[in-house]
């Protein structure tokens, strides 16, 4: 039996090809808070975190926010919508201060961090 080369070539490429592996990739997304400034000391809708308006100049003046972050990842939207569910992960942070603080240190770091993991393919946009 005389074996030509592109018989050998052929042996080699289909032995090759079983030993070839699906790879799977990981990975996580991270988000490091290093300050906060709530002026008005307000929630998003405009309402006092703590207590009614000052009747005098209209602050919220009876207590700070109690500020912490939540993260959750989501398809792309065209148009931005906090309801839904976060498809690739939710994670938040304890209270980390009132209305305005700073995290620049390093001991306060690691409880501004949110990491989330990731174990799944990156959508492609």
């Amino acid at each position: 039996m005389t074996v030509t080369r592109s018989s050998v070539l052929l042996l080699q490429t289909l032995l090759l090809s079983a030993r070839i592996q699906v790879s799977s990739a990981s990975g996580h997304f991270e988000l490091q808070i290093l300050s906060m400034q709530n002026v008005n000391g307000q929630l998003q809708t405009g309402a006092c975190c703590d207590g009614p308006r000052d009747v005098t100049d209209r602050r919220c003046s009876a207590d700070e926010c109690d500020t912490y972050f939540r993260v959750c990842l989501k398809e792309y939207q065209l148009k931005i919508s906090s309801a839904g569910p976060c498809s690739f992960g939710t994670a938040s942070t304890p209270v980390l201060g009132g209305n305005n603080f700073s995290l620049r240190n390093a001991k306060s770091n690691a409880r501004a961090r949110i990491v989330l993991p990731f174990s799944f393919a990156w959508p492609v946009s």
